[in-house]
């Protein structure tokens, strides 16, 4: 059984935005249950390794679709306490530096402070050896291959055009140098391959999906009309299992709005089902062990449902 959290605020409206504080909650709480620890930051020293630590942001639609700033720093304040973590050996990074500060974040490449910065830094780019995993062969972010021990994933929660969901497996292609030419086929199996990646694979440590708001159509890019507020995160540090129940949550939003499920939409997510026959993680529902935290605005946390 793969443990996967959904913790989110049933007693208050995010309008879109949570602050650091309100993360930090989310964070604590989701942690806690994943190593099944009542203390926060045995928690996170049980989940997140000690060592320099990657965050994989999701940037490229800007502000309005991509990780937030603020979960950022929430992250690294449970990161660094207690020394667990310097903050130097946090770095926050994605494709770009202009799409990372185009979501808002501050670029930082120095000794000091947490880093911030883009594979297409200067001295950063993509390493000069190959990777191959079934149908993908690819050079993965220097950033990820020699500078990272540990990386945590942070994507956004979102329908997709091809893929049908973008969350964790599908911004993995963020960090290789050749997304484009796997998107064939609703993104199958390759989705799946590139997370199997040597690389991907053993230095992903914790998958977080935001989905404070969610865009249930129209997605990857930002279309208002179609973003609601579901007001949590999904924790896991199975990446197959939390893409499935995130995706379990993309179609209840669409079957709230009237909506068909993705499948007759044209758009079926067929790569997390390779996933599971490869070894990647689960993505059956029956193999998945799920718990749904409500927190209330003390933070204190009851049981709940999806929906």
């Amino acid at each position: 059984m793969s443990k996967v959290v959904v913790v989110k605020f049933t007693d208050r409206e995010s309008n879109g935005h949570y602050n650091r504080e309100e993360y930090r909650l989310l964070l604590q709480t989701g942690l806690k249950a994943v190593a099944e620890e009542t203390n926060a930051y045995f928690a996170m020293k049980k989940v997140i390794p000690k060592g320099v630590i990657g965050m994989k942001t999701n940037c490229l639609t800007g502000r309005l679709l991509s990780t937030p700033v603020v979960l950022t720093e929430a992250l690294t304040e449970i990161l660094t306490s207690n020394g667990h973590i310097n903050d130097n050996n946090i770095i926050i990074w994605d494709r770009t530096n202009r799409e990372l500060s185009g979501a808002g974040f501050k670029l930082n490449a120095s000794s000091f402070g947490v880093r911030c910065l883009g594979t297409d830094t200067n001295g950063i780019g993509y390493d000069d050896n190959f990777e191959t995993y079934g149908e993908v062969s690819t050079r993965i972010s220097r950033l990820l291959t020699t500078i990272v021990d540990y990386n945590i994933n942070l994507p956004i929660l979102k329908d997709h055009s091809l893929a049908g969901l973008s969350a964790g497996l599908k911004n993995m292609y963020g960090a290789i140098f050749n997304p484009n030419k796997y998107h064939d086929n609703h993104c199958t199996p390759y989705a799946a391959h590139v997370s199997s990646l040597a690389t991907i694979k053993r230095k992903n440590c914790l998958t977080i999906i935001d989905a404070v708001r969610v865009q249930y159509n129209g997605g990857p890019g930002f279309i208002g009309e179609y973003q609601v507020s579901y007001g949590g995160l999904i924790l896991s540090c199975d990446p197959v299992s939390a893409d499935r129940i995130g995706l379990e949550i993309v179609q209840g939003l669409r079957l709230k709005n009237n909506l068909p499920p993705l499948e007759k939409a044209g758009r079926p997510v067929k790569y997390l089902a390779v996933g599971e026959e490869i070894g990647l993680g689960m993505a059956d529902l029956s193999k998945i062990d799920l718990t749904v935290l409500n927190l209330d605005h003390n933070g204190n946390a009851k049981t709940g449902e999806l929906f």
